[in-house]
């Protein structure tokens, strides 16, 4: 059984005293249409895609936000097959104290597993979902996969040839 508490993502990051900042953009969604309203690179934000793996559990990818997610290499690290990943239903967020569209790696799903893509680490600061749409947190990329007690950091994305690393 999924140990829950009881709020969300930034309720969840505040209770360790983690230093983080939530930033509001109005109702904007989308990981290219929040760059363009933050003034924030989409290599330096994170973006979380969510699957249901066998027994119910959550599985969360969080790669950079310009990088192709490999599926096959997601799955070897939460140590199922390729065909074993399926994407989360729409009640995913509420189930893990977010709202639709506002997704976060940080989770009141104690138990779902969350796998960052290994080039994260190496970004001083981030932003993510906020857990509900038109906000954001921005936060330290260790402070952000310290926060997560099922982290793994992997080699599951694959960036783009005339982009950052």
């Amino acid at each position: 059984m999924n140990a829950l508490v009881p709020t969300g993502p930034s309720g969840i990051l505040a209770s360790p005293g983690v230093s983080f900042g939530l930033h509001e953009q109005c109702e904007v969604t989308g990981p290219v249409a929040v760059c363009a309203a933050s003034g924030v690179p989409l290599e330096r934000t994170v973006k979380p895609m969510a699957f249901v793996i066998p027994e119910g559990r959550l599985l969360s990818a969080a790669p950079p936000g310009h990088a192709r997610l490999r599926y096959g290499a997601l799955a070897r690290t939460a140590g199922i097959r390729r065909n074993d990943l399926s994407p989360a239903d729409a009640g995913w967020p509420a189930r893990a104290g977010m709202q639709p569209d506002g997704v976060c790696p940080v989770s009141a799903d104690r138990a779902a597993v969350v796998a960052f893509g290994r080039t994260v680490g190496s970004l001083r600061r981030v932003r993510c979902g906020s857990g509900r749409p038109g906000g954001s947190i921005e936060i330290g990329a260790a402070e952000l996969t310290a926060a997560v007690p099922a982290a793994a950091t992997a080699s599951v994305v694959d960036l783009p040839a005339d982009g950052p690393t």
